[in-house]
């Protein structure tokens, strides 16, 4: 895992603000810094030492270049390979390639096998290296090859272009601007904007989808928080040539038949899961996990314990006495698999502070108080000099986990006439408190309550622009097989990707994710409805693949608590201090002077979220 910059300009290179650059990013990688300037006419390249370059390479030290259109600026957290060979931008065929690369090729052993018998040779033993041969070999469908997450910049000087991707599922982010005669692209927006002297324009409609929907839901389009800057989305690649730009999407997440048997379906997840889990405990370093204590991170402590043979260390946020703790389920995982456990109760002493810093880091106004459990989790990690980490994300979507999917489940057991299903789970839903009357009153709010905000808004002009152009709820009935594509390339998964890398890489931990391995992914989506959900119990097949290893405290539970935290229940209340001195932010605020906020409605419920936007506008300006 690392932090990559790059840059094409036709009034040459600053190498002072090269510098700021790669400071700013330097969280994401402070084991080595690699700096390579190029030009493009002469074919001339050179390497730099920058401050953080380890001490067996001997390059220039940067200063004030001037014969030069572009750079390559890598940062580096060693994982695989972790000596010097494994230094970046790495060269390759006699310098004509040149690659700047952020994430893990887990197939990379396997790759490197047939480029092997395909006559390639190898002087490291870095994925890097490996991507460089693949793309030797097979051109920009090299990707096609590859199961992991990444984006990385490749300079081909044959060709004249740079070739860039970024990993199917989006778990890796790169960010690229075209503006005034500079391609720029970097892991981070900070960089691009560091680089351009702030010099951007805060995109408005995104602060409107802040207020309206109380997100910012980044995967559904390239649009980003300005303006200038674009994300590349997952599953593309793009090529810079010539000084124009052309993107292609080589992945499409699919919805296929399965007509295995639920048995034939437990055992293929199994298979499929082991096989991801084993991709993602290859390291030169040592992998830990985080355990929550719910179904997700406990069945991957568990199956990965069993079936590895591992102690794992694992990271816990326990809240003692409030509704959230799960410290019960923690211990009874941590007991039974022999693992080191490192449970710990977050410091709310300087939860504001906190909480700022966090917003640098997003680079966007938070989406709720629980991704802070998430930040002390890593931060936990990183004391304790874990470099690399697995995590659950992607279960819920997968799986049908949140109680959010009971709504379009029963919209498929009607409209798909699957009554006797739906009749057989029947009581089991009123139990749990989803009688047919509240799915229908669901239904019926969907029209109804099409203007209802996620913060009180001010300005009807503003409310009614965004959601007559671009907000609207479609009113049609989502079966959930649909419903999931959506979550996971659209709407709720791409979010928690942004928020896990940006928690990870802000302690220069590595975050591994076995439940998005794209081939998992691919075949959980496409298990029948019939198959995930009974009445309100979720991810049934998970459940029946982890009956084995999982302890039976933690197999048995049915609520859903997720990274929840009590910090907005307790410490953003109105009696309050912390609640009046955000209050005193947002007065003081761009956000009050763009006059779209009610104040005589800020309350207890959303003043977390607008002091984040207040404070956002701050820090970003």
């Amino acid at each position: 895992m690392c932090g990559i910059f790059g840059i094409t300009s036709n009034i040459g290179i600053n190498t002072q603000k090269l510098k700021s650059v790669s400071k700013v990013i330097s969280h994401r990688g402070p084991d080595d810094e690699g700096i390579l300037l190029l030009n493009f006419e002469t074919n001339q390249h050179k390497q730099y030492n920058g401050l953080d370059t380890i001490p067996e390479l001997h390059y220039t030290e940067l200063n004030g270049e001037t014969n030069f259109n572009a750079a390559l600026l890598h940062r580096r957290l060693s994982i695989i390979d972790i000596s010097s060979a494994g230094h970046q931008p790495m060269a390759y065929n006699n310098n004509k390639l040149w690659i700047t690369y952020n994430g893990e090729v887990y197939n990379y052993i396997e790759i490197k096998a047939e480029l092997i018998s395909k006559g390639y040779k190898f002087v490291t033993e870095s994925d890097t290296e490996v991507i460089l041969a693949a793309y030797q070999e097979w051109g920009t469908d090299c990707v096609n090859h590859f199961n992991g997450m990444w984006s990385f910049a490749i300079w081909d000087s044959l060709n004249n272009l740079f070739f860039l991707s970024r990993d199917r599922v989006g778990v890796k982010p790169f960010y690229y601007c075209n503006h005034n005669n500079q391609f720029i692209f970097c892991s981070e927006i900070k960089g691009i904007v560091t680089y351009l002297e702030n010099k951007l324009t805060l995109n408005k409609e995104k602060i409107y989808e802040y207020l309206i929907r109380g997100q910012i839901f980044v995967g559904e389009s390239e649009d980003t928080i300005f303006e200038e800057v674009k994300q590349l989305m997952p599953g593309n690649n793009l090529i810079f040539k010539n000084n124009k730009i052309k993107i292609n999407k080589y992945w499409n997440l699919e919805l296929t038949k399965n007509k295995l048997s639920f048995n034939e379906n437990v055992e293929r997840f199994s298979e499929l899961f082991l096989r991801s889990i084993n991709y993602r405990l290859r390291s030169d370093v040592e992998v830990g996990s985080c355990l929550s204590g719910g179904l997700d991170s406990s069945s991957l402590v568990s199956f990965a314990s069993k079936n590895f043979n591992k102690n794992f260390h694992t990271f816990s946020a326990i809240w003692p006495g409030e509704k959230c703790d799960e410290s019960y389920y923690v211990e009874k995982v941590n007991n039974l698999y022999e693992c080191y456990p490192h449970a710990f109760t977050p410091d709310f002493e300087n939860i504001i502070e906190v909480i700022d810093k966090v917003i640098w880091y997003q680079e966007m106004p938070l989406a709720g108080s629980s991704l802070l459990a998430q930040w002390f989790v890593m931060e936990k990690a990183k004391k304790h000099n874990i470099k690399v980490l697995l995590d659950g994300q992607g279960a819920d979507e997968i799986l049908s986990g949140y109680p959010l999917y009971l709504i379009p489940y029963i919209n498929e057991m009607i409209f798909s006439f699957k009554w006797n299903e739906l009749y057989k789970h029947y009581d089991s839903l009123k139990k749990n408190g989803y009688p047919l009357k509240r799915f229908f009153s669901i239904q019926k709010h969907r029209f109804i309550n099409q203007k209802r905000t996620a913060f009180p808004i001010k300005n009807d002009n503003v409310k009614n622009y965004v959601f007559n152009n671009k907000y609207a709820s479609p009113h049609k009935c989502n079966y959930l097989p649909d419903f999931l594509v959506d979550q996971i390339v659209k709407t709720n998964l791409p979010g928690l990707l942004h928020f896990e890398d940006r928690n990870s890489m802000a302690h220069s931990v590595e975050s591994r994710v076995p439940f998005l391995d794209y081939e998992l992914l691919q075949f959980a989506i496409s298990i029948p409805t019939e198959q995930k959900i009974h009445g309100s119990l979720t991810k049934i097949i998970l459940r029946e693949a982890m009956k084995k290893y999982l302890p039976v405290e933690v197999y048995n539970r049915t609520d859903k608590i997720g990274f929840s935290t009590p910090i907005e229940q307790r410490l953003f209340n109105r009696k309050g201090a912390i609640f009046n001195y955000c209050l005193d932010i947002i007065e003081n605020s761009e956000l009050n002077q763009m006059d779209l906020i009610d104040k005589e409605k800020i309350n207890s419920e959303n003043v977390f979220g607008i002091y984040t936007l207040a404070k956002f506008l701050e820090i970003w300006r």
